[in-house]
């Protein structure tokens, strides 16, 4: 890229949010990334920011930081954040589906909503949703199939409401990641049979998501609008 651009990641702590951020940085670009807690200090120009992902007032103030970071700019908007839980319907508790719901769903709205007014023509929004969004998820609950669902309807009306403003919105779904989020709550033998059942055999790994966030973000994918890449190694 000519110009650094400032690059806001959410669920930037580990895993593919952590490689996103790697992403925009290795290019140059000037990137803060929020999480539950605060991400580890990387390379680069990077502001590690902890986020109360329920606080509205914490969602602006920390697109306010990510501006003042990048002197002035926003660019890109990444909602990676999210929390998995593997609860079945019949033990789920309010509070339990509230909470997830909350990080994974509304959390990316309030994101998107703090940023949007700072955004401009050629300023690129991506949303992770997850391969739970296309069908359900066979290793957490339906609360998060729930949140990973709307994420995409997010996404795709979200394209249609922007349309004309020069800012493009898509939406990325990872299948089952290569992660120490997804190791809290799966076994490796089980982890080795998810791999064996997808047709590339293996799990997403970190760079798979980054490149095809760092591509939608790009201006190689200028017409690209609306659209929903599947980042799955096939796994239908």
């Amino acid at each position: 890229m000519a110009d650094a651009r400032g690059v806001y990641v959410t669920g930037a702590a580990g895993g593919l949010g952590l490689g996103i951020a790697r992403r925009f940085l290795a290019e140059g670009d000037v990137v803060t990334g929020s999480d539950l807690r605060a991400p580890e200090a990387l390379a680069g120009r990077f502001l590690p920011l902890e986020l109360d992902f329920a606080s509205d007032a914490a969602h602006r103030a920390a697109v306010e930081r990510a501006r003042e970071h990048a002197g002035g700019r926003l660019d890109v908007v990444v909602t990676h954040a999210f929390v998995g839980s593997p609860t079945p319907f019949s033990q789920l508790t309010l509070e339990e589906w509230d909470r997830l719901i909350g990080i994974n769903l509304r959390g990316a709205m309030l994101t998107i909503h703090s940023a949007l007014p700072h955004l401009r023509p050629g300023s690129s929004i991506v949303i992770t949703s997850s391969i739970a969004g296309r069908r359900y998820s066979s290793v957490m609950g339906p609360h998060y199939t729930v949140a990973r669902y709307g994420l995409i309807g997010l996404g795709r009306h979200l394209a249609t409401e922007l349309a004309g403003t020069g800012i493009r919105v898509n939406v990325v779904c990872p299948g089952p990641p290569d992660s120490p989020q997804m190791r809290e709550v799966v076994s490796e033998e089980r982890l080795a049979q998810i791999a064996a059942s997808i047709p590339t055999r293996r799990l997403t790994e970190p760079a798979d998501l980054a490149e095809t966030v760092f591509f939608l973000a790009s201006d190689e994918a200028r017409h690209v609008h609306g659209a929903v890449f599947d980042v799955n190694g096939g796994l239908a």
